[in-house]
């Protein structure tokens, strides 16, 4: 009988043996049977969600650290091991169900509703008699279902449930039938967010309310309630007042939900109270703090959104706590706080302030006397300088953190009492970030040895960095954005350092000495004055190091690499800009790891490293924009699923873009290959790429069409940017689905057709950009419903019709470029309505009528209106515009006066307004125009003198204030860069200037007028100008000597006036002088030398002034030239002009009575011939007479010398 029990004792440990050690053999059938049925409700219970997902480099995705994730179908048919199940290892049975939506399978459960209709969801009801077959189910959620109740005589009977989530879910009342008392009676938390009544449950512990309406009985239903938090929550009075006969209340978290004014005074009610969390909904609400000092339990404090500082009732002394003696944190949020409120609470441990307004600045106004403090945080409130000084002795703190505390000055001035700051010898933790702390480290800072974190980034420190060479503790350190200077040697001995931030700084030196600091994994060198290797050899023996980042320094190429393998495996490394890197470095062959890449502007040379992308399988970004790679773009073997950045713009890359690319970088977000030679097809398998957001292949050589299986796929991209390409054909076809569009640019190409219809549906499209094109027909009249249209750009194509009077009502444009178009009839009045419009060009076009007295929008900054036929006076146009920078109004047909107002408009560096009809003054107010840089009021009628109080200036000569102002009128970082053309005439040719150049140009075109007068002797105004044509006037009197300061001056015309007397000769120092005209004037003496730039200047320069001499005239000058004359002399030419103007008046006279008593034709004209020979006679005459008269006051005076 033994020996049988035996026996099935071997038996059973037998079995259980072969069973793997496991109790039960899968979860039991009735459950499998219900798991089944719950399926049809929770379609997502048999799939588990899978971290780093395939592809990854790991077969065991469950210690992936990735951030991507995917779904799949669970494999096994025991639920027991499903994800979503958890059982009883001994009886099999499902003790906790996880049927909570996670945030994937929400989208996929719910788009289908929210394409439909998207301010409507299908909400539906649960069978809670589903759950009744899972007798031991202890933890049950169903969390975000979408769950609005329950089916009505539907009971939820689990007396084994502790845990309940229902949170998120749109909830009525149907769900208290199913929450019985009976049925749930071991519930201890129940979650029912947003959900807005609840049923009683006696022996809940924890109830988490989020966004619910509650009755005011509710709470005091629940005595054993020992954690209540309610976030947002509705209620009125009564229900805090039901919270005080919670008396076993442990943890209170109100968020959000105002407390009543019968709350405070009474919460002493609560004896068991440990944690108290109150944050108002309103804004600084009044909170008496003697209310609080009835805890005497607490010990966790957090206050948000209170007025702290007293309400008039109390004074500073007794704005005191003084009971709450067991508090040890006190957390303080978004609150105005009193003087001196916190008195002696000798158990306190960690004291966090954030975004507080305090009294007189300052919370304490003596030492705080803190002896347990271990903790102290302030975040973002102001603080006395002085607060360093008033710490007090604090011998626990371990923590110090001062955050955008508003400390100014030198930290020195700070610490200069040692009982204070210095004494803080303890602090493992101090950041005093984000201050204006200026000066040198004190040097009581190196007797903090314990510290192990050090943060005083972005202030204003200055000096070197020796004081840090001690703290041997520290294993991050972080000196960024300041004014640290000289090198880094002080660090060799900081060998624990983990993290090291030194970037935005100005360290200068090798950075050798860091190869000592072999613990190193975080290491920031960026915007220094650092050399680094392009090898980064000194850091091979970092074997921890992982993230490298040293942009903007300057990099080189070393002379001796070393051939050895680096240590390190990198996920990051930012070598951008600048110097000269040489050939891809070495040491990423050996890098397996990386994830994030930047080698962009260090001129990299040789072919394109495709091996960086095959042997990184998890690169999530790679950067090598601006370099001089060169060579085919290949795509790796297996997909990258993780690279979702890619910019290789700016090299010389060619060949075509690979055909797979969509096939292969599946994932990406952002994609530029700009500015290299690419030529051929776009890839259709681009519209494989449908989280594709911004796409840029401009600058190519790419042909063919658009694919249509890119306007289909791509649905994410908000960016397409294909400029100067050769695509061709319909821009696009019916079949499109880019509707995210924001910004499109197709610029550069020859389309043709009109502008596709199926961009009717981009709503949200910002920027459109067709410009040089082939693109007939009219404005389309969808663009009316564009509401978020800004940039609109049509110049340069075949656009014909008139401007659309609806583009009025377009409220947020800001640039319409239309220019070279075919565009006719009025400028629309109803542009008076664009009121946030910056720059407008409608020129090249046949626009006519007035410009509408009413278009004065106060942004507008750029008006090119040149080469049309518009008409009419200057009336108010433009007048109130006053951010003008360039207005273009030439070749037109205007009339009238140059208005006064436009010297009002002080930001003006472009006025132009040449070829039209303009008569009257040139305006003194022009003088006004502090900025002015280019000046053309060229052939039109204007007379009267050129005002001497004009003047031009440049860019360089302009003051930060405007160039910044430039800048941000033309939506640029730092120059001006609007391309759009401006026309000037200079060096005797019309030059079309835009973008960059015109930053550097300068000039006063005033010719072909009808102006009088002298040249004004101003110069000052203009020292820097580039061209000055004054020719084609009736100017007099002499060329200024001071004209020899132009020392920039590259054209200077002053043909076609009446000047007259000797050309100065200090032009001659004119360097830059390429273009120079005084042709056709009065002007004697000599010509100046030829020398220098003088000496390129040919006859043509000189032509029609026939008492010039010299050089490159045919008439040579006398021996002694101008400078020989007898004393007493003057130097007004070699002919009596006096009696040159007598006889040749005398003459004409004669000839216009002739040709008055002359009956026939043959007669006149023969008798003209007669008296033109008659008039050349005279003319030799006296000048032959004048010369051998000059010939003897010479002789004589040379006889007199003798």
């Amino acid at each position: 009988m033994e020996s049988k029990w035996m026996a099935m004792l071997l038996l059973v440990l037998g079995f259980l043996l072969l069973g793997g050690g496991e109790w039960c053999e899968g979860c039991l059938d009735e459950e499998r049977l219900a798991i089944s049925r719950l399926k049809p409700f929770f379609p997502f219970l048999d799939y588990a969600v899978i971290v780093g997902g395939p592809g990854s480099g790991s077969d065991d995705y469950s210690e992936q650290e990735d951030d991507s994730s995917v779904e799949k179908e669970e494999s096994s048919l025991d639920c027991c091991k499903w994800e979503s199940v958890e059982c009883n290892p001994t009886t099999g049975r499902v003790t906790h169900l996880f049927l909570n939506l996670t945030a994937m399978n929400w989208y996929d459960l719910v788009k289908d509703e929210y394409q439909t209709n998207t301010n409507q969801r299908k909400f539906w009801y649960l069978n809670a008699s589903l759950f009744l077959p899972f007798e031991e189910l202890q933890y049950l959620s169903l969390s975000g279902n979408l769950i609005a109740g329950c089916v009505a005589d539907q009971e939820l009977e689990l007396v084994n449930l502790n845990v309940l989530d229902l949170s998120d879910n749109p909830l009525d009342n149907s769900i208290l039938s199913s929450l019985e008392i009976d049925g749930l009676s071991n519930l201890e938390e129940l979650d029912i967010s947003c959900y807005s009544e609840r049923q009683n449950l006696t022996n809940l512990e924890e109830l988490d309310l989020w966004y619910s309406s509650l009755p005011s009985e509710f709470i005091g239903t629940l005595p054993s309630l020992k954690k209540l938090h309610m976030y947002y929550c509705y209620s009125d009075d009564n229900l805090f007042t039901q919270i005080f006969q919670l008396k076993h209340l442990e943890t209170l978290r109100i968020y959000g939900t105002s407390p009543g004014n019968n709350f405070l005074p009474t919460i002493g009610a609560l004896p068991s109270l440990r944690i108290l969390n109150l944050r108002s909904q309103d804004s600084r609400a009044n909170l008496l703090l003697q209310s609080l000092d009835l805890l005497s339990s607490l010990k966790v404090l957090s206050l948000g959104g209170f007025n702290l500082d007293g309400t008039g009732l109390y004074s500073h002394s007794q704005n005191k706590w003084r009971n709450l003696v067991n508090l040890e944190e006190l957390v303080l949020w978004d609150s105005s706080l009193p003087s001196n409120f916190i008195g002696t609470l000798t158990s306190l441990k960690k004291l966090h302030v954030y975004d507080c307004y305090l009294a007189d600045n300052l919370f304490i106004q003596e030492p705080l006397g803190l002896k347990e403090l271990e903790t102290l945080r302030i975040h973002e409130t102001v603080v006395e300088n002085n607060f360093l000084q008033k710490i007090g002795t604090m011998p626990c703190l371990k923590i110090l953190r001062l955050f955008k505390c508003g400390l100014n000055g030198t930290l020195h001035s700070q610490v200069q009492r040692f009982a204070g700051f210095c004494g803080l010898t303890n602090l493992q933790e101090l950041d005093t970030s984000n201050n204006n702390l200026k000066g040198n480290l004190p040097e009581c800072i190196s007797n903090f040895t314990s510290l192990k974190s050090l943060n005083l980034s972005s202030n204003q420190f200055s000096g070197d960095i020796f004081a840090l060479e001690a703290l041997t503790s520290l294993e991050s350190l972080d000196l960024s954005s300041n004014h640290f200077s000289k090198n880094i040697s002080a660090l060799e001995a900081l060998t624990s350092l983990k993290s090291l931030d030194l970037s935005s700084n100005q360290f200068v030196g090798n950075v050798s000495t860091l190869k000592a600091l072999t613990s190193l994994q975080v290491l920031s060198l960026s915007n220094n004055y650092f050399q680094i290797p392009s090898s980064l050899g000194p850091f091979f023996d970092l074997s921890q190091l992982q993230r490298f980042q040293a942009n903007n320094n300057t990099v080189y190429v070393e002379r001796e690499m070393k051939s050895s393998a680096p240590r390190f495996q990198l996920n990051e490394v930012h070598l951008s800009c600048c110097g000269d890197a040489g050939q891809v470095p070495q040491f990423l062959y050996y890098q397996r790891d990386l994830w994030h890449v930047d080698l962009s502007n260090i001129n990299l040379k040789g072919g394109f490293p495709n091996w960086l992308l095959q042997n990184n399988t998890n690169l999530r970004s790679l950067n090598l924009a601006n370099n001089s790679l060169q060579g085919h773009f290949e795509l790796p073997f297996s997909p990258l699923t993780d690279l979702s950045r890619l910019d290789i713009s700016k090299n010389s890359i060619n060949g075509n873009v690979p055909i797979e690319m969509g096939v292969k970088l599946p994932s990406l977000s952002y994609l530029n290959m700009s500015r290299n030679h690419f030529h051929g097809d776009i890839p259709a398998s681009i519209g494989d790429m449908n989280s594709l957001e911004y796409l840029d292949l401009s600058h190519n050589q790419l042909s063919g069409g658009l694919p249509e299986h890119l306007a289909m796929g791509c649905f994410s991209l908000s960016s397409l940017i294909l400029s100067n390409n050769s695509l061709q054909g319909q821009m696009f076809s019916s079949k499109f689905n880019l509707t995210n569009l924001g910004e499109l640019r197709l610029d550069g190409n020859h389309f043709s057709g009109k502008i596709s219809d199926s961009l009717s549906n981009c709503t949200w499209l910002s920027t459109l950009d067709v410009s040089n094109n082939e693109l007939v027909g009219g404005i389309p009249r969808w663009m009316e419903n564009m509401s978020s249209l800004s940039t609109l750009h049509l110049s340069n194509n075949e656009i014909s019709g008139e401007i659309p009077r609806w583009m009025g009502s377009m409220s947020f444009l800001e640039e319409i470029v239309m220019a070279r178009n075919h565009l006719e009839g009025p400028f629309p009045e109803e542009f008076c309505n664009l009121y946030p419009l910056k720059l407008l060009d409608l020129s090249v076009n046949n626009i006519s009528g007035h410009i509408p007295s009413c278009f004065s929008p106060i942004l507008l900054s750029q008006v090119h209106l040149s080469r049309n036929n518009l008409q009419g006076p200057l009336t108010n146009a433009f007048r109130d515009s006053d951010a003008l920078v360039t207005l273009d109004l030439s070749n037109n047909h205007l009339t009238g006066n140059i208005p006064n107002w436009i010297g009002n408009l002080s930001q003006m560096s472009y006025l132009l307004l040449n070829n039209n009809h303009f008569e009257g003054r040139i305006p003194l107010q022009l003088c006004n125009l502090g900025h002015l840089s280019l000046i053309d009021l060229s052939n039109n009628n204007l007379s009267g003198t050129i005002p001497s109080c004009l003047k031009i200036t440049t860019w360089n000569e302009g003051s930060q204030e405007y160039v910044r102002y430039l800048a941000d009128v033309g939506n640029v970082n730092s120059s001006f860069s609007n391309d759009e053309p401006i026309e000037f005439t200079s060096k005797n040719n019309s030059y079309s200037y835009k973008g960059r150049v015109l930053t550097y140009l300068s000039g006063i075109d005033l010719s072909c007028n009808k102006l009088t007068g002298e040249i004004p002797r101003e110069v000052n105004n203009f020292q820097n100008i580039y061209a000055l044509n004054l020719s084609h006037n009736s100017l007099i009197g002499s060329i200024p000597q001071v004209f020899s300061n132009l020392k920039q001056i590259e054209s200077l015309d002053l043909s076609h006036n009446n000047l007259s007397g000797a050309i100065p000769p200090q032009l001659v120092g004119l360097y830059m002088l390429s273009y120079f005209s005084v042709a056709y004037n009065n002007l004697s003496g000599s010509t100046p030398v030829m020398t220098a730039q003088f000496s390129t200047f040919e006859e043509s320069s000189y032509v029609g002034n026939p008492f010039l001499c010299g050089k490159p005239l045919p008439r040579n000058c006398s021996t002694s030239g101008p400078s020989s004359l007898p004393k007493g002399s003057t130097d007004k030419g070699l002919i009596d002009m006096t009696a040159f103007y007598a006889s040749f008046c005398a003459s004409y006279v004669v000839v216009i009575l002739s040709i008055a008593r002359s009956s026939r034709r043959s007669i006149t004209w023969v008798f003209l011939h007669k008296v033109s020979e008659w008039m050349r006679a005279i003319l030799r005459d006296r000048m032959s007479k004048s010369k051998s008269s000059l010939e003897v006051k010479v002789t004589v005076g040379a006889g007199n010398k003798g």
